[in-house]
């Protein structure tokens, strides 16, 4: 039996400079909160933005086996990048350098980070992604993203990170980040808060 698939593909990952459309190209940072330097500031194709909306919750049950209350805690959202870290020609990148080369990009997927550092992601088409407070990262811009979008929502610590190099395969980093929020549900309120 055959398949037949029509229409137009989505184009998600295309960089079109001339529109200002710069679908899955992310802008970055990584700034370790003990000392506030910066570890990385530069720019991922990303081959997968993932945002989830997780919580933890009890339950109590009457002698039946009936829900008579519940309770949700530790309500957070976590933020899955996955992709190939760019060579930057922007001269406030960190690992510093302005060259678009092999060499620049090597050094860029090289730069060190952790757990529990803070990731301030710069992508104003996604304003729960978008971070909240830029604050001490200025010159927050690079090649593919020349301004500082605003009005954001997100505010993540990294939780987990795999820098993947492998025969045949992209050079690529996948980070996990978790952003702990207050949700507050009372008669018809049912935003978050």
């Amino acid at each position: 039996m055959a398949k037949f698939t029509s229409g137009t593909p989505i184009t998600y990952g295309t960089n079109d400079k001339g529109t200002g459309n710069l679908n899955g190209v992310v802008m970055f940072s990584i700034t370790d909160t003990n000392d506030d330097s910066v570890a990385f500031r530069g720019e991922m194709y990303a081959s997968e933005i993932r945002l989830a909306y997780e919580a933890d919750n009890n339950q109590a049950v009457d002698g039946n086996g009936e829900v008579v209350s519940h309770c949700t805690y530790n309500q957070r959202k976590v933020l899955s990048l996955t992709g190939v870290i760019l060579s930057n020609n922007q001269g406030s990148s960190i690992p510093s350098g302005a060259a678009s080369t092999i060499a620049k990009a090597n050094t860029m997927f090289s730069a060190p980070f952790k757990p529990g550092m803070r990731l301030d992601v710069n992508i104003g088409s996604w304003l729960e992604v978008n971070s909240a407070d830029l604050g001490g990262n200025s010159g927050f811009i690079s090649e593919n993203q020349a301004s500082q979008t605003s009005g954001g929502l997100g505010n993540f610590t990294i939780q987990s990170a795999e820098k993947t190099r492998s025969s045949g395969n992209y050079a690529e980093w996948t980070i996990s980040a978790i952003e702990y929020i207050n949700v507050v549900n009372t008669g018809s309120d049912t935003n978050d808060n």
